[in-house]
């Protein structure tokens, strides 16, 4: 009938959700976003509590980040039916759509590894919250001397260059309080080099071996003693600490899906790469952290991902080409991105000042971005083909 709106129903107001949200025109969709906390969180800022002690505030209200005309419930989703087409709230009602757009997220799963929820109540850590990165700061702050081991657990985990960031602010933390040559650190990482992409690697290692920093690859971390104060792999190494901070594994949120075939082993859901789609549904969507997608796991792939989900809502033609642009600091005001797509492996993008100034302006602007979308759109959609992965290989190999 002409003149019926569509309605949509976002699970989530993260980056993600509340960034589709407001693209959705309010003459065409009734939206409604869906979230059990009413806070929209700026969770890369977490490594600046943790390594800079930074009281930049972190959060805003989900609501004062979406159009007026957004509708927004505060509750958490106990059901999303994709077969009769329903979201199932807490409280038992339930939000009938006509299209769906999980956007939860992801958690950490301390359970993987025995020993690490004591590991993180004795240390932080800085990806799951405020708490924990204030953790952390505390920390470092604390350490004289000794060894301060970041362990990269294996799984999923949210931003790729997270983990060695925080290796590499912490030397620079410990340099300026001049303790750098009284306190060790050292990097273990499951994958077989300490950044997973070789290009990237390539500015990575040495720069590690310039800093003094040691590291482990191919350290599976399976177990930790804290009153020990030893993590052990499944390789049977044991690391010896005085203060340990372990990035955690990775799981989707613990919802009930039906069909419960959309999800993989970690509870992530099962997608089209091209299209965001949920496997067999042609009227579910996936977006940002919450997905099974090859892609990373941050909010510059869900701010991709919803555009990509914007236009297909519309009727237009839009295809994801897998683009990630992750921000890495690598410490002392220098910085790199880690550019890729679907078709070109990782750009060898150079460390210098401007791309750790474009990383600090992008958080700045996080939140007037999600909330004006046509105002910001024009200026990233610039930014990102100018940095295109086919564009910068021949420069940069």
């Amino acid at each position: 009938m002409a003149g019926v709106k569509k309605r949509v129903v976002i699970v989530g107001g993260g980056a993600g959700g509340a960034i589709l949200a407001n693209r959705l025109p309010k003459d065409e969709f009734e939206v409604t976003v869906v979230d059990k906390q009413p806070y929209n969180w700026f969770w890369p800022w977490l490594l600046y509590i943790a390594f800079r002690g930074s009281k930049k505030p972190i959060k805003r209200e989900i609501r004062s980040v979406l159009k007026p005309w957004v509708n927004f419930i505060q509750s958490g989703a106990g059901v999303v039916n994709l077969q009769d087409r329903y979201v199932e709230l807490e409280n038992g009602k339930r939000l009938d759509y006509d299209y769906l757009v999980i956007a939860t997220g992801a958690t950490v799963d301390y359970s993987k590894v025995p020993g690490l929820d004591k590991t993180v109540e004795l240390f932080g850590n800085y990806h799951s919250t405020e708490e924990n990165a204030w953790k952390v700061w505390q920390t470092i702050n604390s350490m004289r001397e000794g060894t301060l081991a970041i362990i990269l657990a294996p799984g999923a985990y949210r931003c790729p260059p997270s983990p060695l960031e925080g290796v590499f602010l912490a030397e620079e933390f410990f340099r300026r309080r001049d303790l750098r040559d009284k306190v060790k650190i050292v990097y273990a990482t499951f994958y077989p080099r300490p950044y997973p992409a070789e290009p990237m690697n390539e500015l990575i290692e040495p720069l590690l071996k310039e800093r003094g920093i040691e590291h482990i690859t191919f350290y599976t971390l399976d177990q930790i003693d804290v009153e020990k104060r030893v993590a052990y792999s499944m390789e049977g190494e044991e690391l010896k600490f005085d203060a340990a901070i372990v990035i955690p594994p990775h799981v989707g949120v613990n919802i009930k899906y039906v069909p419960d075939n959309v999800l993989d082993n970690d509870r992530f859901v099962l997608a089209d790469k091209f299209t965001n789609r949920v496997k067999g549904f042609d009227d579910a969507f996936v977006i940002g952290d919450a997905s099974a997608l090859p892609v990373a796991k941050t909010g510059v792939t869900a701010h991709l991902q919803a555009g990509v989900v914007a236009r297909l809502l519309q009727g237009e033609e839009a295809k994801n080409t897998g683009r990630t642009n992750c921000p890495f600091d690598v410490g002392y005001g220098l910085g790199t991105f880690v550019i890729s797509d679907y078709y070109n492996p990782t750009v060898k993008y150079p460390i210098n000042k401007v791309n750790h100034l474009f990383k600090l302006a992008f958080a700045a602007t996080y939140w007037d971005m999600i909330l004006y979308p046509e105002l910001w759109d024009p200026i990233f959609e610039a930014f990102f083909e100018a940095t295109e992965p086919a564009k910068l290989r021949p420069i940069y190999g």
